[in-house]
């Protein structure tokens, strides 16, 4: 998933109002975050594999340590953590946990049973709904809109939420109907740029106007 992950955050900022929504933004995003680092260093492996399902050219080989069930939960209990620590409130930390977990989640339902439950196992599952291209993507259209709706009901957004929003929109057609990536050193390296303008562009786009 893309924007479906980004609904989520959406959706847990307009529940907590002291939450920013570019840091909610990134802890539904956070084994992502992570990942393109692992990349570019080779403790994971991903290959562009165009056809091996329908959602994605990419092959996750080997993503152990950024997305097993175990150390997501590890990874969002420490977000959590570092976020109270730094004196912000404990249910705005409790929901980044919870976040970090939902990509989890996410990926399970989507991914094919390339999902490790720890980094040392064998074990690795998935529902696979990204062997369906108009299932997926009716999925994460609707989630991404609802939450968008939600989010800005009663409020007037500035323009930078808008184009945030379509931005978004935008990135996650060129992934669906797009060319492959180039390489995975491209894939790591747009990631470790998207994702702090994300935070940034959310953290001054999401606070609504009126």
């Amino acid at each position: 998933m893309f924007i479906g992950h980004f609904a989520l955050g959406l959706v847990a900022s307009r529940v907590e109002k002291r939450l920013p929504l570019g840091t909610a933004l990134v802890a539904s995003q956070l084994p992502d975050a992570l990942w393109p680092y692992l990349l570019l260093t080779g403790a994971e492996r991903v290959a562009i594999v165009p056809g091996d399902t329908a959602m994605t050219p990419l092959r996750f080989d080997s993503y152990p340590w950024s997305h097993s069930l175990l150390m997501v939960a590890v990874a969002g209990a420490l977000f959590a953590f570092a976020y109270r620590a730094a004196g912000r409130p404990g249910r705005a930390a409790g929901l980044l946990a919870l976040l970090a977990l939902s990509h989890w989640i996410l990926d399970f339902i989507t991914h094919r049973p390339d999902m490790p439950l720890t980094p040392w196992g064998d074990a690795k599952v998935g529902l696979g709904m990204w062997n369906s291209l108009p299932l997926t993507v009716t999925v994460e259209v609707l989630m991404f809109a609802g939450a968008v709706a939600f989010y800005a009901r009663e409020r007037k957004m500035s323009r930078g939420f808008w184009i945030l929003v379509a931005t978004l929109g935008v990135m996650y057609a060129g992934n669906v109907f797009g060319p492959p990536p180039p390489s995975v050193t491209a894939i790591a390296a747009s990631m470790v740029i998207m994702i702090p303008v994300v935070w940034w562009w959310g953290n001054r786009a999401g606070v609504p106007t009126a």
